[in-house]
């Protein structure tokens, strides 16, 4: 009888929410490592701090992706280490601070902020859900463990046993331990007659020898020069036993057990596991046949293959999260600071007029507003602002500035120009798009607005927020905005940005600047024509410190000047004449600046108004305020010529230290340009 396999399968315990887990675990730290990613690029270009803190999180991401891979395996570190990094970013993103997050994101609007904080909260649900389906697989993982390990434990004593035996079998001779066979007696017994065989069975005659003699038998052929003989069994005999079987090395597919090590076989004449005797001495095949066995292996190995591809596999996970969030975050962070690109960096959610949200009781026609602009808080002398003590500390009001851009989106909606105006100080300023447009005082303004929106259409318009960037210091905020105004089949776009100061518990536009974009190209052809409108003149008049105005007019006496004359900080923006022409950061406008091929000067008065005119706070020493200009801007033209444009221009200053800085500015065209 021959040997053959009978394996005893068995079936893998059940991991239906083991490898889930796992699989989830590793998405979620996919995702947690792409935005890792995009924070890092965004704290770098915002260079807000925290970056020590956005690696740290990286590295859980990629400890979570390791971990991930390891958890079907059925590791009880695995699974809880995959756990807790769930929990973990599950719990980072449920209470990060969302005046945080809109410090990090600034450059896109609120809205935006909102959508992505609602969206963070969503992923940090998912985790942390992860992370409790995690912690319900640890049964199923220890089990599975266990009965792997008792698998590889009895394989590896299964191949010690069947090593032991085949070494044995190579070494004992099938005869050890057989007694000697007996030996037939030659001599007769003794008085026994002679014996004389019949004539049949006479022994024959021998031959005479062959002519040449008796040759010796040929050997059988040997092996090579100083090898032994190769041994020749005979029919039956034992022959070597097959080398032990190292089974396939795929991973647990099916688990099976071994029945048992095969021992040495018995001496002989003793029984086989129960079946026939072995041969006796007298035989003439002295080999043995066992009885079937039934031998299984134990499948524990996983190939070196797979192995490699899960590390590829961990390796291109990584990279891909790491390359696309590298990418989001230079789009997110670069989108803001060009100031050539006109790709729409903000969209909020349009409001139209019907279902715009209604003006409250201050922001109703008619409501005095808290804040004034008024000539008697100081005069034109600067003795308010030529004090040496400094500004006090205020404190950041508790409503946010954006609460007034919400107002002003709705009441254009529904072409409310009274309503707008009432939300500027009494003796506020205000540049229009057309080029007469400059104003001074509520009603002036009002009225300037009103051209501005033009008529309205039976639905109102519909109003969509493209950009916001909004810098603050205290109870002040400088905002700049890109507004696509769209109804009765037409659309246009509108940039404004303004000075607006929180005092007597609301927000009021001190300083405002409206403007249509204009292509570089047009404004050149239209200038080369003469045709450019050319902008009404603005006033030399100064309030609220000598040391503010002196600061306008030496900003804008050349173009080296006015990039000098540029704060550093990050909130920092300039708004182009041109479409898409905005960039953020002082240090990026500083740069541009610095490096153009043109000149730049101031062309007729400065309307300049610090900031003791209209907060209390500020009556002994202003340290913020706002310019209005007219500069001429000479760079050359195509055809190689000096070419002039006249740009107005609203600045504004904050007091860095003893000197003051830009923070703001927005250059546009006279119009209207056609």
């Amino acid at each position: 009888m021959s040997s053959e396999l009978s394996p005893e399968v068995l079936e893998p315990p059940p991991r239906y929410l083991l490898r889930p887990a796992g699989l989830l675990t590793q998405l979620c730290s996919a995702g947690a490592l792409l935005l890792g990613t995009i924070a890092f690029v965004l704290v770098q270009q915002n260079k807000s701090g925290g970056a020590a803190l956005v690696i740290a999180w990286a590295a859980a991401a990629m400890a979570g992706l390791v971990f991930g891979g390891l958890m079907s395996r059925g590791g009880l570190i695995a699974v809880i280490g995959g756990a807790a990094l769930d929990a973990l970013f599950g719990i980072v993103l449920l209470v990060m601070d969302f005046d945080a997050l809109r410090k990090l994101l600034r450059i896109l609007p609120e809205s935006d902020v909102h959508m992505i904080a609602d969206i963070l909260v969503v992923a940090a649900i998912v985790m942390l859900a992860v992370a409790v389906l995690s912690l319900a697989a640890i049964p199923q993982a220890r089990t599975y463990a266990k009965a792997l390990h008792e698998a590889e434990a009895e394989y590896a004593a299964d191949e010690a046993a069947n090593a032991m035996s085949f070494q044995a079998m190579r070494t004992v001779p099938p005869t050890a331990g057989m007694p000697p066979p007996a030996q037939p007696s030659l001599q007769p017994p003794p008085n026994a007659p002679a014996y004389v065989p019949p004539p049949h069975l006479a022994p024959p005659t021998r031959p005479s020898a062959p002519p040449g003699g008796y040759q010796p038998m040929p050997l059988p052929p040997t092996e090579a020069p100083g090898q032994p003989q190769r041994a020749s069994f005979p029919a039956g005999a034992l022959p070597l036993p097959p080398p032990a079987p190292t089974g396939p090395s795929k991973l647990y597919s099916p688990l099976t057990r071994a029945s048992g090590p095969m021992s040495a076989p018995p001496p002989v004449g003793a029984a086989w596991d129960g079946g026939a005797p072995s041969p006796p001495a007298t035989a003439t095949n002295l080999g043995w046949q066992p009885n079937k066995a039934r031998t299984t292996m134990m499948i524990v190995r996983p190939p070196t293959e797979e192995r490699r591809s899960r590390r590829r596999m961990y390796i291109m996970l990584a990279g891909f999260a790491i390359g696309i969030g590298a990418g989001v975050g230079v789009i997110v962070a670069s989108t803001g600071g060009s100031n050539v690109s006109d790709a729409v960096t903000e969209t909020s959610k349009p409001t139209s007029g019907p279902a715009a949200k209604p003006a409250t009781d201050n922001e109703t026609a008619g409501a005095q507003p808290a804040v004034v602009v008024s000539d008697s808080s100081a005069g034109s002398d600067g003795s308010a602002g030529s004090g040496g003590t400094p500004a006090p500390a205020i404190p950041t009001p508790d409503v946010p500035v954006r609460t007034l851009l919400t107002a002003q989106r709705d009441l254009i909606a529904k072409v409310d120009a009274t309503g707008l105006a009432s939300l500027v100080a009494s003796n506020g300023v205000a540049i229009g798009v057309d080029a007469d447009d400059v104003a001074e005082g509520r009603a002036a303004v009002e009225e300037v607005i009103r051209k501005n929106l033009g008529e309205a259409p039976p639905d109102g318009f519909t109003v969509t927020s493209k950009f916001l960037a909004v810098g603050q210091e205290g109870n002040h905020a400088w905002t700049a905005e890109e507004l696509d105004i769209s109804g009765a089949g037409e659309s246009r776009r509108i940039t404004v940005t303004q000075l607006a100061a929180f005092v007597g518990g609301r927000w009021t536009v001190l300083a405002q600047q409206w403007a249509r974009p204009v292509a570089d190209a047009t404004a050149e052809r239209l200038a080369i024509l003469g045709s450019l409108p050319s902008p009404k003149a603005i006033p030399s008049k100064a309030e609220g410190g000598d040391d503010l105005a002196k600061a306008v007019r030496a900003a804008f006496s050349s173009r080296a000047a006015f990039a000098a004359a540029r704060s550093e900080r990050e909130d920092g923006f300039n708004f182009g004449s041109a479409p898409g022409e905005r960039v953020v950061g002082g240090a990026a406008i500083k740069r541009l600046f610095g490096r153009l091929k043109s000149t730049l000067k101031l062309r007729d008065g400065a309307r300049v108004v610090g900031g003791a005119v209209w907060d209390p706070s500020q009556k002994d020493r202003s340290w913020i305020g706002f310019a209005a200009v007219n500069v001429d801007y000479t760079q050359k033209s195509r055809a190689a010529t000096d070419l002039t444009q006249t740009f107005r221009v609203l600045a504004v200053l904050l007091r860095e230290g003893e000197e003051w800085k830009i923070v703001q500015t927005q250059f546009s065209h006279a119009g209207p340009i056609n």
